[in-house]
């Protein structure tokens, strides 16, 4: 009797599979950590293999020592690539505060002005600056650095691998200052980019002659260069963005519009270069190959080749050396005539992948491309083995056994008939990897993302055959092109047309209802356990253990309680107000101990989208889905240019705004309340004397009343909204200023416990009388780092002895209403690492102890547990963009 194990079961039981697990393991010590220095880890490495060289010949010591070895290199990789840094480099040294400085380096990467910007000054061209050397005005001297180059104007013409010098202002990435915001500091610094060099023209970028030519740099930024002009000059411009991010994974053309319609239907994965596109294109590619007479062995040869470039030109991104490196092994198990073993081949792609890069580990991104994988390889049989046999029980019960009469009717149906009935066996297929693939990734994507799109499941049946088209024809118009130009049109035209149609349907996937859904997302910990059953019911289910039944129910049981408990009604908690870092602008979020919701301004200069990148996140952070009232301060900008977003997000009560906030001077106000209307919610008008309660908060308004002067200036109008509880009271005072400010401080004086800095504390709006009146425990004010060599009116309240929390130094400001006083906290004071290194040692013991569990069935569970506990734990905070 054969007692081999079935090849599923031998798939999971790859060698290789712990082997990525065990550098998994380190590079998650390093990043929870950080105790090693890069040279510690390298010993441990050497420890480990020393003891498994010694033990070579006893199991126990050889595998104990392989696992520290490996551990060891994956720690050593990570806290290279991390957190090293050489000793003249400038991330040593420069701060958050910018600086003037003068730099000569080298360009890599070089990127246009992105979709709605306007050619010309106001462009903005981005690259990445390998510094070289600084400047002091007379001498040159060596450093180091990659910087991130915003020149403001049109420099299209730098080209990568050439050397230039610039002169502009340089400070060290901003990491995230409110709850729940996306940590563009680490996203960057993961790239190995920590610094920033903003250049206020395009004159002050300037070639240097002397440098070296960067060749392979060069070439490549040329051949990608080149690529982009050949493929949109055959297209029409309207799916021409759409063609580069499909083909060349250019994506700062396509609109911001089209790019939110992609997130909200769950197909960006179609938008951006992945592991599909690859797939896509090896097939379509070995066809060719083989069709052109090239045998076996050297259509292998010819498409790893092929794979390897396309990769390169197109970026190394996560999801793409994933694939690359599966392809690749594919094919080298093809020219060597070796079986394919799944977890083996999905493990070598993550070592190569994180050899590349450690920090991958935590890119969601590179998160979602491994468990598509994962679901398509151990979840879609299984799913379609337990389909068929519902399906056929469920007919045999409703229909009996089928007989000779009903074999012979099908053979004489027409065609058309038979055709039809065909139809969804070919359908089918393709809805259950959908499903599952989605399913699988539900729970992260909700996480992070904030959506949840079953509208996806549908779409991407037609949208995968389209642009799977869409890929083919650009490439094949990029090649033809190349040879003569009128020969790429033909597939040009295929190419828009299947563009034309994706965009169609991906837009009107976005305009359901149904079709999507914005939540605050689930815990960490209700996601951690999610992937731990499910990878355990897997293992089980693979294995055919008795327990199977057991652990999926356990997993449908975990779900159902993570669906019902957040409509298990929220306990009690204190009165806050949060003043949100939203630079030259305002947001405040007042929650009071029942948990409702009121939203005080909503704004940003210059940037409606601060509703969805930071008010938004804010919101989700508290595990906010409904808000009770926005308050609108006046009609700047500046205070509800961020609503639109928010209307699209939350369900929202009402919104109410002050006496005349939308005139005929002010269109952008009036425009701003028919979109309130569009969305269904009543508008109120509020004014001096108005009040009202909820859950033990008092909100009042001191400013204006209903007869205020309406020649009066919008700043003049600002809603001055009073919230006090136990006596204490925080003002919020909007752009409050000019006769609106004087008419306040013609109320009768009582200390306050917190003010808002009117006028994000301008000068005019702040004067000393003003503090005076007030007598504030502390003083809050909503605004952008201030300009070189500028003096800050607010620094006047030094010698009064009162607190000055500021949104740009300290992050979003929490005020808590506590039994005896206002406490007040910063976003940066806080210390998130703490929670963080708490359950990431939880995570990481736990992965520990099962990387020496006993072998077999056992062992793999605690490997897989321990891998999706270090996935989720670890996880860098925010959501993606780009929507």
């Amino acid at each position: 009797m054969n007692h081999e194990p079935d090849r599923r079961s031998r798939v999971l039981l790859s060698p290789l599979v712990p082997v990525a697990l065990a550098y998994v393991v380190g590079i998650v010590l390093d990043r929870a950590f950080e105790l090693w220095g890069t040279e510690v880890w390298a010993g441990l490495a050497l420890v480990g293999a020393t003891i498994a060289a010694w033990g070579r010949d006893r199991k126990v010591p050889a595998v104990a020592g392989l696992v520290i070895a490996i551990v060891g290199l994956g720690g050593g990789s990570h806290h290279a690539y991390w957190s090293d840094l050489a000793s003249d480099d400038l991330a040593r040294g420069v701060t958050g505060v910018p600086r003037p400085m003068w730099v000569r380096g080298v360009l890599w990467d070089v990127r246009g002005p992105r979709a709605g910007e306007r050619l010309g000054s106001s462009a903005t061209t981005r690259a990445v600056i390998a510094v070289t050397g600084i400047c002091d005005g007379r001498i040159w001297r060596p450093a180091q650095g990659r910087a991130q180059l915003i020149v403001v104007g049109d420099r299209s013409d730098i080209v990568p691998g050439h050397g230039v010098e610039a002169v502009g202002v340089m400070s060290a990435i901003a990491g995230p200052l409110n709850p729940g915001e996306f940590d563009y500091r680490n996203y960057l610094r993961a790239q190995g980019i920590r610094l920033r060099l903003a250049v206020d023209g395009p004159d002050e970028v300037w070639a240097d002659p002397a440098a070296p030519l960067w060749i392979w740099t060069n070439w490549l930024g040329r051949v990608r260069a080149w690529s982009y002009d050949r493929l949109v000059a055959d297209l029409n411009p309207k799916v021409a963005p759409l063609a580069a991010a499909l083909l060349l994974g250019r994506r700062e053309g396509v609109d911001p519009d089209i790019n939110d319609a992609f997130a909200r239907t769950g197909t960006t994965h179609l938008l951006a270069i992945s592991g599909l596109h690859l797939q896509v294109l090896a097939g379509v590619l070995w066809f060719v190959f083989r069709s052109l007479g090239l045998g076996r062995r050297g259509a292998f040869a010819a498409l790893a080749l092929v794979t390897v470039a396309y990769a390169l030109l197109v970026g190394l991104a996560p999801s793409v050396v994933r694939s690359a490196a599966m392809t690749v092994a594919v094919c080298g198990a093809g020219l060597f005539d070796r079986p394919v073993r799944s977890a083996n081949n999905l493990a070598l792609a993550a070592l190569i992948t994180l050899w590349m890069n450690p920090t991958d580990l935590f890119d969601v991104g590179c998160q979602l491309s491994f468990l598509a994988i994962a679901a398509i390889f151990w979840g879609v049989t299984p799913t379609t083995n337990l389909l068929r046999h519902t399906y056929y029980a469920l007919t045999f019960r409703i229909q009996g056994p089928g007989s000779p009469l009903d074999v012979l009717e099908r053979s004489l149906e027409p065609w058309w008939l038979a055709q039809m009935r065909r139809w969804p066996l070919l359908v089918t297929p393709g809805l259950i990897v959908s499903t599952v693939v989605w399913l699988a990734a539900l729970p992260l994507v909700a996480l992070r993302f904030h959506i949840v799109s079953p509208i996806g499941v549908l779409l991407n049946i037609p949208l995968i055959p389209l642009t799977s088209l869409a890929l083919i024809a650009s490439g094949l118009s990029l090649g033809l092109s190349a040879i003569w130009g009128p020969l790429g049109g033909p597939a040009a035209w295929v190419c828009a047309m299947t563009l034309a149609a994706t965009e169609f349907l991906v837009r009107w996937g976005a305009s359901q209802s149904w079709g999507h859904a914005f939540v605050p997302g689930p815990s960490q910990a209700w996601v951690l356990i999610v992937y731990g059953l499910l990878a355990f019911a897997t293992v089980v289910g693979i294995r055919r253990w008795p327990l199977r039944r057991t652990a999926w129910s356990l997993l449908a049981g975990w779900v159902v309680l993570g669906l019902v408990l957040p409509w298990h009604p929220r306990r009690e908690g204190r009165l806050e107000a949060e003043i949100l870092a939203v630079g030259h602008g305002l947001a405040v979020i007042i929650q009071t101990e029942a948990g409702g919701t009121i939203l005080y301004d909503c704004g940003r200069m210059h940037d409606p989208s601060v509703g969805r990148r930071i008010v938004a996140p804010a919101l989700w952070a508290r595990g906010v889905s409904h808000i009770d009232a926005v308050v609108l301060s006046h009609a700047d900008s500046d205070h509800y240019n961020g609503l639109p977003d928010l209307l699209e997000r939350f369900t929202i009560a009402e919104v109410r705004v002050p006496p005349g906030f939308a005139s005929p001077a002010n269109p952008g106000a009036v425009q701003l309340l028919e979109t309130v209307r569009t969305h269904g919610v009543p508008i109120r008008v509020m004014a001096e004397g108005e009040q009202w309660e909820s859950a033990g908060a008092r909100l009042s308004v001191w400013h204006p009343p209903e007869s205020f002067s309406p020649a009066s200036s919008d700043n003049a109008r600002s809603i001055v909204l009073a919230v006090e509880s136990a006596g204490r009271h925080l003002l919020l005072t909007g752009d409050l200023e000019q006769e609106g400010l004087t008419r306040l401080l013609d109320r009768p004086a009582f200390p306050l416990g917190a003010i808002l800095a009117p006028h994000h504390g301008g000068r005019s709006a702040n004067p000393e009388a003003l503090y005076t009146w007030a007598r504030p425990d502390l003083v809050v004010v909503s605004q952008r780092p201030p300009a070189v060599g500028t003096h800050d009116p607010l620094e006047a309240l030094g010698p009064r002895d009162i607190p000055l929390l500021r949104t740009w130094q300290r992050g979003a400001i929490r005020l808590r209403w506590e039994p005896d006083h206002l406490a007040a906290r910063g976003f940066l004071d806080e210390n998130p690492s703490e929670s963080r290194s708490t359950t990431s040692r939880l995570g990481a013991n736990f992965a520990l102890i099962a990387l020496f569990w006993p072998r077999g069935l056992v062992g793999l569970a605690g490997f897989l547990l321990g891998l999706a506990g270090w996935l989720m734990l670890t996880m860098r905070e925010g959501s993606e963009r780009g929507r």
